[in-house]
C-alpha cells in the first residue's frame, strides 16, 4: 500500500493542472471584408499563454492572446486582413509539455444585396408589358 501511495499523489497532481480550450468564437458572427474580427478562445484550467495563428488564403500569421478575465482570452484580427473567404483559426495551450489545440473557420462574405427597388421595377414592366399586349389583343 505505501508504494501506491506517492503513484496515487503524482497521478491526482496531474489532474490537478490539466486544462482544455472548452470554446473558440468571434465576433462580429458573421463578418464583412474589412471588419475588425475578436475572436475568443475559452479556457478551463491553469495556463499562462495562448497562441493563436490565423490563415488567410496562404498568408499564416502566428501571435499571443491576451487574457481578458481567469478563463477568456482574446485576440483582435485587424480589419485591413479581412477579405472575402475563409480564416482557418488554431488557438493551441501548452499543458506539462504537450500541445491541446482547437481549429475554427471564419468566413467573411460580402453584403449580400436583398431584392428591393430593382425587383419592383421588373415587376412592374411585366405587368406593363402584359397590360399593352391585352389592350392590342382588344384592337
Amino acid at each position: 500500500m505505501k508504494r501506491f501511495l506517492p503513484l496515487f499523489i503524482i497521478f491526482m497532481f496531474s489532474f490537478s493542472y490539466a486544462a482544455e480550450i472548452k470554446n473558440v468564437y468571434w465576433e462580429p458572427a458573421e463578418p464583412k471584408p474589412g471588419d475588425d474580427i475578436t475572436v475568443y478562445a475559452e479556457i478551463d484550467g491553469n495556463v499562462s499563454s495562448v497562441a493563436i495563428q490565423y490563415c488567410i488564403g496562404d498568408a499564416c500569421f502566428p501571435a499571443t492572446m491576451e487574457k481578458v478575465s481567469d478563463n477568456l482570452w482574446k485576440y483582435v484580427i485587424d480589419g485591413e486582413q479581412v477579405k472575402e473567404g475563409k480564416i482557418e483559426v488554431n488557438v493551441t495551450i501548452n499543458v506539462n509539455g504537450s500541445k491541446i489545440y482547437m481549429e475554427k473557420e471564419i468566413e467573411v462574405k460580402k453584403e449580400g444585396k436583398t431584392p428591393g427597388f430593382e425587383m419592383m421595377a421588373v415587376v412592374s414592366a411585366i405587368a406593363a408589358v402584359a397590360l399593352l399586349v391585352k389592350v392590342k389583343s382588344r384592337k
